[in-house]
């Protein structure tokens, strides 16, 4: 069995939004097609295994990588997500309090435009994260964040 990710990279963006008294992080894909396969993907993951990382990066960005520890999965095909380029401004600083109260969930959306909130559709359920880390660029070198530093890389 291999252990390698596919890496989904093209996801527009992420919006923020609470429920359930947690923070929850839409992945927005423009492709419903793609998005409805990760969301069938990602909606089989262990809630014990699920990782979130946040990698804040010089240049005032952050990346986001999301997977589930292939190493435990029961899954055929291990996807992960991980997009970088994001700004820390904004609403990444107005969230990021939140964090430390409780981790995350995710959500995949999909977007006709992107632009116009009023097309987004949410496509998967909300998916528990167990382990949630945020972490500096540097710290990528760490053997505990070999997945991490995989994405960013590839």
């Amino acid at each position: 069995m291999s252990y390698q990710i596919d890496w989904r990279k093209n996801f527009y963006g992420i919006s923020w939004a609470h429920e359930k008294d947690r923070l929850v992080l839409s992945l927005v894909f423009e492709d419903k097609i793609e998005s409805k396969e990760i969301s069938n993907n990602i909606e089989k993951w262990s809630d014990k295994f699920t990782r979130l990382t946040i990698i804040e990066k010089v240049d005032d960005e952050f990346a986001i990588c999301c997977y589930q520890d292939p190493q435990v999965s029961k899954t055929e095909k291990h996807i992960g997500l991980f997009r970088t380029g994001m700004r820390q401004s904004g609403g990444y600083q107005q969230v990021k309090p939140f964090f430390k109260e409780k981790s995350p969930m995710i959500q995949i959306a999909f977007a006709a435009d992107a632009i116009d909130i009023t097309t987004y559709e949410e496509i998967s359920r909300l998916i528990p994260i167990r382990k949630f880390r945020i972490i500096n660029e540097r710290d990528l070198k760490k053997q505990e964040f070999f997945y991490e530093k995989t994405a960013n890389s590839s």
